[in-house]
């Protein structure tokens, strides 16, 4: 049965009067690697699952299950998030990476920090969270100043002065947008573009710092670029595609094998070949 033909079935199970049903479907929905096409309909289903959800137990498995369609989730979708009182690393992790600010007031100098007053648009950046600013540089939270408190989180439609450090805050301007990591939403993009070069760009990018992907960000990179190679028709992009996996190793599970398994090994080229049998595990023919 494919992805499309199990939506109905797992989403109507994430309906279920059963807390288990729920939390099993779930869990099943973090098992597949969706295609483009299907990732809006489970970011959407996941969605209002845990928006509705009263037991822990299945609303942590809906939680867990976010990042396998992260780059699909909207705005609104993730400001509906933030709201949701579930204690949740990955949720956490998530709300951070899709951080996005707006300097407000003109930026305050103080030694090697920068003041500044931002207002929140999207997502949930904490102290200690990095943001690319406009110029394509960075900054790091240091301080989280609200009305009356030190907050450790800045949530949508709040304004707080920041303290940041970091090169970027030598050319900080007012009306700059400042972003979270854009990490699998970006190069997911990249991985679906009708350019090959583009393609192989994305594919390259994401084993550029192996080491600075968090676990679930990782997993789903690791399918992204599964569902590109079974797709791929330019073999230098499939290269670079095949080279990424083996240097995302650590991140490569059975839903992305799963896919990887289905690639017609017999019509690659030899080098080609060998990087998929690393993958798999396998040597010489099938």
């Amino acid at each position: 049965m494919s992805a499309g033909e199990r939506y109905g079935p797992v989403t109507a199970r994430l309906g279920s009067p059963d807390p288990r049903v729920r939390e099993a479907a779930a869990r099943a929905a973090a098992e597949v690697v969706w295609a483009p096409q299907e990732e809006r309909k489970w970011a959407s289903a996941l969605v209002a699952a845990a928006l509705r959800e009263e037991d822990a137990d299945a609303l942590a498995a809906q939680v867990d299950a976010l990042p396998c369609v992260e780059p699909a989730l909207d705005d609104a979708e993730l400001d509906l998030l933030v709201h949701r009182c579930a204690k949740s690393p990955v949720l956490d992790r998530l709300l951070e990476r899709a951080g996005r600010l707006t300097v407000h007031d003109a930026p305050d100098p103080v030694g090697d920090l920068t003041r500044v007053v931002v207002r929140c648009l999207r997502g949930a950046p904490r102290r200690g969270t990095v943001l690319r600013t406009p110029r394509r540089s960075w900054v790091r939270i240091e301080r989280i100043e609200g009305p009356l408190t030190d907050l450790d989180v800045l949530t949508p439609v709040r304004t707080a002065r920041l303290t940041l450090s970091g090169p970027g805050t030598r050319d900080l301007a007012v009306g700059d947008v400042l972003d979270g990591d854009p990490g699998s939403r970006a190069h997911a993009a990249g991985l679906r573009s009708p350019d090959p070069r583009v393609r192989d760009l994305a594919a390259d990018e994401t084993r550029d710092w192996p080491d600075s992907w968090q676990p679930e960000v990782g997993r789903y990179l690791c399918g992204a670029l599964a569902m590109a190679a079974v797709r791929e028709q330019d073999h230098g992009a499939l290269e670079a595609q095949l080279n990424a996996l083996n240097e995302l190793s650590r991140f490569l599970e059975e839903p992305a094998l799963a896919v990887l398994r289905t690639l017609d090994r017999a019509a690659l080229p030899e080098v080609l070949r060998e990087y998929l049998d690393d993958l798999l595990e396998e040597e010489g023919p099938r």
